[in-house]
């Protein structure tokens, strides 16, 4: 091919080239904060991707870190946020990549965790954040150390078959004597003790309320603090099945064992009780923030 045609090709080439990206613009960043925390250490990020597959790293003002990200604004920004919350796939990944991160660093450090997709504009919007706010965090990662969440679920009714699963996103406590996973599901076929007052029969809803009351008060008697979720219709699995129980519970960590002993012993106290565990986890049901 002539030079001069070859020449020409390569100028209408870097043309379009030049035009598609101005067309396309330069790709702008936001900022995707996945947790705060008071006590981290540099070598903790080392290695660790966030949603974007970005490099998490820390973003730090006074004592306060945000664990965060540097993400396409397209893709995780405002604008992108109905969709990115709008399909079951996306927030189940989502949600799984935002969880990883925060449990990573929860290991070893306490946690603020923030709502999935809480982005700012820049480092300096989130270090304002951090500084304006200091005293309302500073004080819940206080509250929040040597904690663990653990929730419950206690079904009364037919028994299920075969075990309930832990989640695939925490690892459970190594096997050992009053492990927590050891009642991940707990349940018992022996008969009632009519001093449980706990009803053997299928229960109406005021059966079912007291029944809670008993179980959450003896959890709420070890835990640091405690957060009940209220069904709308408390069978569950057809008529026969009632949710009795969906609560969260902040644990001091060595009372573990402790806790998972007493739903060991609730679940024992009726045939058809049983009680399903999950956690660890960080402490996503106690950390309401009130974020600009």
């Amino acid at each position: 091919m002539p030079q001069s045609v070859t020449a020409r090709n390569n100028r209408i080439r870097r043309s379009l080239g030049h035009r598609q990206a101005s067309q396309d613009g330069p790709v702008r960043h936001v900022v995707w904060v996945y947790a705060i925390t008071d006590d981290l250490k540099p070598e903790q990020l080392a290695g660790l991707t966030g949603v974007g597959g970005e490099q998490v790293r820390a973003v730090t003002e006074g004592t306060l870190t945000a664990i965060a990200g540097s993400v396409d604004a397209r893709s995780f920004g405002e604008e992108a946020r109905t969709s990115l919350l709008s399909d079951l796939a996306s927030i189940e990944r989502l949600g799984r990549a935002h969880h990883q991160v925060i449990a990573y660093v929860a290991a070893e450090s306490p946690v603020l965790p923030l709502r999935l997709a809480t982005v700012y504009p820049d480092d300096q919007t989130v270090r304002s954040l951090l500084g304006r706010s200091s005293a309302e965090f500073t004080g819940m990662l206080e509250s929040f150390r040597g904690t663990e969440e653990w929730g419950v679920k206690v079904y009364l009714g037919a028994a299920q078959d075969g075990p309930a699963a832990s989640p695939e996103d925490v690892t459970a406590p190594s096997a050992a004597a009053g492990n927590p996973a050891d009642a991940l599901t707990t349940r018992q076929d022996e008969p009632s003790r009519p001093e449980d007052g706990l009803a053997e029969t299928a229960p109406d809803r005021d059966d079912v309320e007291a029944c809670a009351e008993v179980i959450d008060r003896a959890f709420s008697g070890i835990a640091v603090a405690a957060r009940r979720q209220a069904a709308a219709d408390q069978r569950f699995d057809g008529p026969e099945r009632w949710l009795v129980l969906d609560a969260a519970y902040l644990l001091n960590r060595d009372r573990a064992g402790e806790f998972a002993a007493v739903a060991r012993a609730l679940a024992g106290s009726h045939k058809g009780l049983r009680a399903d565990l999950t956690g660890p986890w960080p402490p996503y049901s106690f950390a309401e923030l009130h974020q600009a």
